[in-house]
């Protein structure tokens, strides 16, 4: 192999596909492509091109909930990456791990375009707008993905709801609020409500995903722990902070 580097050519959002190539690469004058290469179709590097504004754009989704010092936001893709992570990690062994990474990398991309809803403190007006931007939101991204996405079929079986897979990582994706709330003494909850509000916010949800999920005890398990150790983080005073326990208490 040559020792030299592409250096790529800067490109605003409009440029042309067609006009991006490595700096470097020898060109056939006659064809104008890199020599020894197989050339890459429009349509390749046109998809590539929406993928990667795509990701680009869901990691500019700020959460409502925040990191551990408590002032920069969580993004679409941190919450995305902490899902993959614990879902994989944590699912029962009849479960398709790689089925679950695939509904994890996906569960939230309709937010792409809807964005992020708190739901802690949450009206049913604005449970329906909610519903209505991740509607209108799915049917413009699936339009962008293509005929035949890969990313927009997996999307589809996970709002469908009918895998076991899905079902976990819908059910696991309602910890991870609780994990970071522990991080940094539950300030985005401090901003909506009391913590009798969250308390009471944890009853409602863990008796109505009790229901939804009966197949599910362990992670069933883990939401409740989740909800207390949130819990004893609120703090007792402006200094007061959050004591770590151990699973097993």
């Amino acid at each position: 192999m040559s020792g030299h580097h592409c250096h790529a050519i800067r490109c605003q959002t409009s440029c042309d596909p067609r006009h991006l190539r490595c700096a470097s690469a020898p060109v056939d004058e006659e064809v104008g492509a890199p020599t020894n290469t197989q050339p890459m179709t429009n349509s390749v590097l046109s998809r590539a091109l929406t993928l990667a504004q795509i990701a680009l754009a869901f990691g500019r989704v700020e959460r409502a909930t925040r990191h551990e010092d408590g002032l920069r936001p969580e993004t679409d893709t941190d919450h995305t990456v902490m899902l993959g992570f614990v879902a994989c990690e944590l699912a029962p062994p009849h479960l398709d791990r790689a089925r679950v990474a695939a509904f994890s990398l996906v569960h939230d991309l309709v937010e792409v375009y809807a964005g992020d809803t708190q739901t802690l403190v949450i009206s049913p007006e604005i449970v329906a707008a909610k519903r209505a931007r991740e509607a209108a939101a799915r049917v413009r991204l699936t339009g962008e993905l293509g005929d035949g996405s890969w990313l927009a079929e997996i999307l589809t079986i996970y709002e469908a709801q009918r895998e076991p897979e899905a079902r976990f990582v819908r059910l696991v994706d309602k910890v991870l609020p609780k994990l970071t709330h522990g991080f940094n003494g539950c300030v985005a909850a401090q901003s909506l409500t009391s913590q009798a509000g969250l308390i009471s916010a944890h009853d409602q949800q863990l008796q109505k995903l009790r229901e939804e999920y009966p197949e599910f005890p362990d992670a069933l398990d883990l939401l409740r722990s989740s909800m207390l150790h949130a819990e004893d983080c609120w703090p007792v005073s402006e200094a007061g902070s959050c004591v770590v326990v151990s699973d097993g208490e």
